[in-house]
């Protein structure tokens, strides 16, 4: 699929609030014409009823995340991917996944070949080429949000205009800080997520524990306009060795996957309940 520019009533649509789709539509137009490309979807794709959903990876690479950088890269090389294609025995949705990694600066992965968005079983893996919090530097995590979801958003309204059916969208945010980058203010990042259609874009935060990360992760959720529901907090139980607590986030990736795959559901929930019941 060639990159097409993407009609900005198309993009705001995704909104409720003008606000919302005002900021979203002004980044989604900076960035269309060279992310909003993926893998072809046919009508016979769709043919098992269970939709079109785009899984967006907004992943942070500053340098406090070093120390759990081979987990995450082997856990969803390992145990996200294979969770979602475990659910395809289910009623699955046509798969779209991107993702961006994030520092100072923002770098679309998986763009090799022009196609920022690819196919569960055409997804390259997650290398240390792709995403090496040793390269980084600061935390740009407002601008990441907001970059990632008028990417997820803008290929959508392109898929709906194609295809005329209504993508769903999950914005999958991991990152184990506050931000230290421009714009400093959260309230853009706030106004796109409590302004959009929840039925349509869900936004899910994930924060790692890490020794240099930030202290109140909870409130920098709230802050930005998440729903306390959609914040989940995975942290290192007391005493707790280095293979349970690896253990505990590969159960948690396979169970976001798993939902992430499902037409109607939202990973969201489900990673909050497995942290919930590991925290017992």
């Amino acid at each position: 699929m060639a990159s097409q520019t993407v009609n900005p009533t198309d993009i705001a649509s995704f909104f409720a609030d003008p606000a919302a789709s005002n900021a979203i539509t002004l980044g989604a137009q900076q960035i269309a014409a060279p992310v909003v490309s993926g893998q072809a979807i046919t009508f016979e794709d769709l043919s098992q009823g269970g939709g079109i959903r785009i899984v967006f990876l907004v992943i942070d690479a500053s340098p406090s995340m070093e120390p759990v950088a081979d987990l995450l890269r082997d856990s969803f090389n390992k145990d996200f991917i294979p969770a979602v294609q475990d659910a395809r025995a289910d009623d699955i949705a046509v798969l779209r996944i991107g993702g961006l990694a994030f520092s100072t600066k923002i770098t679309p992965i998986w763009q090799s070949g022009g196609n920022g968005f690819h196919a569960l079983d055409q997804l390259p893996k997650l290398t240390k080429a792709e995403y090496d919090p040793e390269q980084g530097w600061g935390t740009a995590l407002h601008k990441a949000i907001l970059t990632g979801t008028a990417t997820a958003v803008s290929y959508a309204a392109l898929l709906r205009a194609q295809m005329g059916i209504q993508p769903e969208v999950d914005v999958i945010t991991f990152t184990d800080g506050a931000n230290n980058e421009q714009p400093a203010d959260p309230a853009e990042v706030r106004t796109v997520i409590v302004g959009g259609r929840s039925t349509l874009v869900r936004h899910t935060f994930l924060y790692f524990q890490t020794d240099l990360g930030a202290r109140n992760p909870q409130k920098i959720g709230l802050d930005l306009g998440y729903d306390g529901e959609n914040i989940s907090v995975f942290t290192k139980k007391p005493n707790e060795s280095s293979e349970s607590y690896a253990s505990r986030f590969r159960r948690l990736m396979r169970v976001m996957s798993r939902v992430s795959a499902s037409r109607g559901a939202s990973a969201t929930n489900a990673a909050a309940a497995v942290v919930e019941e590991d925290a017992v």
